[in-house]
């Protein structure tokens, strides 16, 4: 009986493992914060997260922006100010002014803030669903390395985004609803418009979502181009951020080399190298896409072209790499099943814990730690490209049937 429960929990349960270890990642900070009064900003750099003050800084800022909005001032104003006097004109879009009739306020931010950091973590038990206590294990590693912990500390609405795209994971067999929430995520911010990719593997005959996801694309690639201008020289930055355009930045801030045509050529290499590892990918010897749950590669489609797509936006921080999450669960059963060429989501693993877990082990901003890094960043970017190409279907006249297993 017990050696029954001891596989039960092995085989099935790693979702204990993962809210264990959770629970014992959140008992050292309050730890650590409380009877040894360390500080938070103390605490949380030596687990590697480059936190900032105040803590859910950049909900906060949003607050702001909505406490403004109700005052009748323009937060979208160069001069508009915080309470305290601060300069932080709104640079996201107006779209989100409507979380204000949803109580976002500057007084409830705590709350704010702790709401979505749990909701965050159950859409992330959500996608990693019902696990082996190794996978769990994995899953841990992945939720509690400073990547994704950066993005509860900063109360970054990217959590917001990314359980859009979980709720369009949970209800990907009701079509007209999924597409109703990465419509309003892309209205949030343009980049989930990459997750209609999923809506051409799901019903590829539609000639309807043929062009809704080719004006989706329309979206993303002039958003690509109009973030061009958006390669600033704060070198500072790069220390956690990723993205086509960081190696070029760096070495633009060390040398003084920055011709006009070096951010848009960063990122037209960055999509060139894209659909080179998917081509890539597709003419390799691959298994038969049925062997997979239909729900990992639903969640694949739905997720990784959104990763992708901030990739190649240029400079992003790394907290957005919360959106290659949606990639570890066909990476895991690639690997439980045994099908060929298992060293592909072996090296996407390993590349993501070096990525994500590099902060812990090392933040000296020399030139060879800051290329070095960007230098695995690239690798997963084209890592996640190849499996890209491995999980296209077959056939282009063979569709993906997701929601038959």
């Amino acid at each position: 009986m017990n050696q029954e429960i001891i596989k039960n929990i092995s085989d099935k349960n790693g979702q204990i493992i993962i809210l264990l270890g959770i629970l014992v990642y959140l008992a050292v900070i309050i730890l650590l914060t409380g009877p040894i009064n360390a500080s938070r900003i103390e605490v949380m750099h030596a687990l590697g997260v480059p936190a900032l003050d105040p803590l859910f800084g950049d909900a906060l800022c949003v607050a702001h922006w909505c406490d403004g909005y109700q005052r009748g001032e323009d937060p979208t104003a160069p001069d508009f100010k915080d309470p305290s006097g601060k300069m932080i004109s709104m640079n996201y879009p107006i779209t989100f002014l409507g979380l204000h009739y949803l109580g976002l306020t500057a007084s409830r931010i705590d709350e704010w803030g702790a709401v979505m950091g749990v909701v965050f973590v159950m859409g992330v038990l959500a996608l990693a669903g019902q696990c082996s206590a190794i996978e769990g294990a994995l899953w841990l590693l992945a939720i509690a390395s400073p990547n994704v912990v950066m993005v509860i500390e900063r109360g970054n609405f990217d959590m917001l985004i990314f359980n859009l795209l979980i709720i369009v994971f949970l209800l990907r067999n009701r079509i007209i609803i999924s597409s109703l929430f990465i419509i309003l995520a892309t209205a949030l911010k343009l980049y989930p418009a990459a997750a209609l990719t999923f809506l051409i593997m799901k019903k590829r005959a539609s000639w309807n979502l043929f062009f809704l996801f080719c004006a989706g694309a329309g979206v993303i690639i002039y958003y690509l181009l109009r973030t061009m201008g958006h390669f600033g020289l704060d070198l500072g930055l790069t220390s956690c951020c990723f993205g086509s355009k960081v190696i070029a930045l760096i070495l633009a801030q060390k040398t003084g080399f920055y011709p006009d045509w070096l951010p848009l050529g960063s990122q037209l290499f960055g999509l060139a190298a894209l659909f080179a590892f998917i081509l890539l990918g597709r003419h390799k010897e691959r298994f038969d896409q049925s062997a997979l749950i239909e729900k990992t590669l639903a969640a694949f489609w739905i997720g990784i072209p959104v990763y992708l797509a901030i990739f190649l936006s240029g400079d992003q921080a790394d907290y957005k790499m919360i959106m290659a999450l949606f990639a570890i669960p066909v990476a895991l059963e690639w690997i439980r099943l045994g099908l060929k060429s298992r060293w592909i989501p072996k090296t996407w693993l390993v590349l993501f814990l070096i990525y994500s877990y590099w902060l812990f082990f090392s933040d000296e901003g020399s030139l060879r730690n800051l290329i070095l890094r960007q230098i695995v960043a690239w690798g997963l970017f084209l890592i996640t490209a190849l499996m890209a190409g491995f999980l296209l279907p077959n056939s282009w006249k063979k569709q993906i049937h997701f929601g038959e297993k």
